[in-house]
């Protein structure tokens, strides 16, 4: 197999790979920003740096770039917190830590950049029917993790009630409207969403 074509010793796949980054960090800043709605492929493209044509080689339409920008924050937050209670789990701590670990990762990914909650929580609700069903598919995600960690809980020992996917679907809402509240209100503080992260998951999910 011929190897892959370079320019200044890098692959065409890397650069691309780069380009693609560059559009979605432009994405970011643009749509978290001035949203989506009023951000157009010219300001998305200058803001990357790159032409249009560079755009539509990789994307077929803004709608498009949204959706990989959701993708992304979505498999980043999840990643988040699996790693966190994964470390809980293996660390053998309990129940309460255990909650702690998850509800604090998720916050602090969301905390630490008001560009991600607009796109994640905002921006991306109502685009269009087939990004709503993408939506619902990414919900599904998250509750298959909930249940897997609350199965693991269980095998531990630990006080953990078996919840239904239709339950882990009202509180991923509940989560989602928490953590918006917190960007669009100034005395919203991280410890007042952990904490009412914590009443939603007791009794209504756990126990």
């Amino acid at each position: 197999m011929a190897e892959a074509r370079s320019y200044r010793g890098q692959s065409i796949e890397d650069r691309r790979r780069q380009r693609r980054g560059r559009f979605l960090d432009a994405a970011l800043t643009l749509f978290g920003r001035d949203g989506y709605a009023a951000t157009s492929v010219p300001a998305v493209c200058k803001e990357a740096g790159h032409s249009s044509r560079q755009f539509y080689e990789l994307f077929s339409d803004r709608e498009q770039l949204l959706r990989a920008l959701y993708d992304q924050l979505q498999t980043e937050s999840r990643a988040a917190v699996s790693d966190a209670l994964t470390a809980a789990l293996r660390d053998e701590v309990g129940l309460e830590a255990l909650l702690d670990a998850g509800v604090g990762a998720f916050v602090d990914y969301y905390a630490a950049s008001p560009e991600r909650t607009r796109v994640n929580f905002i921006e991306a609700v109502g685009v269009s029917p087939d990004f709503e069903e993408h939506r619902h598919a990414g919900r599904a995600e998250w509750s298959a993790l909930l249940g897997s960690v609350t199965e693991a809980g269980q095998e531990q020992g630990l006080a953990v009630a078996t919840t239904s996917p239709l339950v882990w679907a009202g509180y991923i809402g509940a989560v989602n409207a928490l953590i918006v509240e917190r960007s669009v209100t100034e005395s919203v503080t991280t410890a007042e969403v952990m904490d009412a992260m914590r009443r939603l998951l007791r009794p209504g999910v756990i126990g």
